[in-house]
């Protein structure tokens, strides 16, 4: 091998194998080219210069896949696949990066990048709500830092924020410039936060301010520092604090700040101005998008404008993830037949108080809606049936002695419907 060697230690390739494989100097420098690729992205990953990297993951993805088409029998090979993982992974394509790492894991389970490609499929899992019960299955055995950080955030991020404090407090000995160590202390105050445990969360917050932290770190502080106060209900800190925070209007970050901004607002019965900042919050980049919208729409429907809630949850439904869509679909469908229902037809009057009582939570508009038609519209097949829904809502308000004075005016006014035995069944008598 030592006559292979040239100046520079760089490979000599024998004419005679050069000639054989006029490929093979394209094939070493496609995996050369990846190799300082990766080193890069790495570095630029440490320096947390996220405009920077972004265009590298694209160029790993296709030099990777350029290696997996060309050269499938390549000893490279498991690298190839490894990275092209990483690649789909870190630009959030994640079923293609978990699909990635199982096939390796699958194929190479052995390789000297298996363990590494066990944490990396468990943080895709971790990063991606559809598959966080798969966390520990994707580990193994696996149980570095890294490995428990990603259990951590699973955990945290479903809701089991108990087992999310178990496996932070397992980490041990991270050293300070590892860049998991400032993830870990800002994961370490959203669960305590979640626990209710402040004084904790107050701990890891005052470590993670006393490093050396970037404007964008600080500004990340600086809302944990809010969400810390509002824990505490100090909401004119709180708001105080997250208006402080100078960030690109639109961007992901805005969008969650006026979220939080909001839900702050409502608190202090402000809801105009609450509803403005939901509505820059729906225009960001933000994954709180979709919270704000849905959060609109209920205000909306709170204060009785339907067809507003119905535009919200109607742009959620069409345009949002499935665990957003899912939220918005049973809402749209009652207010999509709001719509549709004429405001003087006997029929759809009854249906609107149908929707107004059992969908909507407004009992009084319902039973002022239930009322009009008992009353003014006797000579319609819909008002016994309203008498009869107001002697439910009567009986479910507790007042019997209402519930049974409508039951004598059924009786009274329509005594040949059906409905005078039910209501009779109903009130037991």
């Amino acid at each position: 091998m030592r006559e292979l060697i040239g100046k520079g230690g760089v490979l000599l390739l024998p004419l005679s194998l050069a000639c054989a494989n006029p490929n093979w100097g394209a094939y070493f420098n496609t995996y050369y080219n990846i190799q300082q690729l990766v080193k890069r992205i790495e570095r630029l990953e440490r320096e947390g210069d996220t405009l920077k990297v972004r265009p590298k993951y694209d160029s790993l993805e296709a030099k990777a896949a350029y290696l997996i088409k060309y050269y499938p029998n390549s000893k490279y090979l498991p690298e190839a696949i490894f990275y092209l993982g990483l690649a789909f992974s870190r630009k959030g394509q994640y079923e293609k990066a978990a699909q990635k790492f199982r096939e390796f894991l699958k194929y190479f389970p052995n390789h000297r990048l298996a363990q590494r490609a066990r944490i990396e499929l468990a943080r895709v899992y971790a990063l991606d709500p559809r598959f966080r019960n798969r966390v520990l299955d994707a580990l193994g055995d696996v149980r570095n830092n890294e490995a428990l950080y990603w259990l951590a955030y699973a955990m945290h991020k479903s809701g089991d924020n108990k087992s999310a404090a178990e496996y932070l407090l397992r980490i041990k000995d991270l050293d300070k410039k590892d860049p998991l160590y400032r993830k870990y202390l800002l994961l370490g105050v959203d669960i305590f936060l979640s626990l209710g445990d402040l004084d904790k969360a107050q701990e890891f917050l005052r470590e993670y301010l006393s490093l050396d932290l970037k404007p964008s770190e600080r500004k990340l502080a600086q809302e944990k520092k809010g969400d810390l106060l509002l824990k505490q209900k100090k909401y004119d800190e709180a708001l105080e604090t997250y208006r402080s925070i100078d960030l690109p209007p639109g961007s992901e970050d805005a969008g969650r700040i006026s979220y939080k901004i909001a839900k702050i607002l409502l608190l202090k019965g402000d809801t105009s101005s609450a509803l403005k900042e939901l509505d820059a919050a729906s225009k960001s980049s933000s994954d709180y998008k979709w919270r704000a919208m849905l959060l609109a729409g209920r205000i909306k429907l709170i204060q009785g404008d339907y067809n507003g809630a119905a535009v919200l949850f109607d742009r959620v439904f069409k345009n949002a993830p499935d665990r957003w869509k899912r939220k918005a679909y049973r809402i749209k469908l009652i207010l999509d037949e709001w719509k549709r229902l004429q405001a003087k037809d006997p029929p759809h009057l009854y249906r609107k108080a149908e929707i107004l009582y059992f969908y909507l939570g407004k009992t009084e508009q319902a039973e002022s809606l239930w009322t009009y038609i008992a009353d003014s519209l006797k000579d319609t097949l819909y008002a016994p049936k309203a008498l009869y829904a107001l002697t439910y809502i009567s009986l479910q308000k507790g007042d019997t002695q209402i519930a049974l004075r409508f039951k004598k005016r059924l009786k009274d006014e329509y005594p040949k419907s059906g409905l005078y035995d039910i209501v009779s069944t109903l009130l037991g008598i």
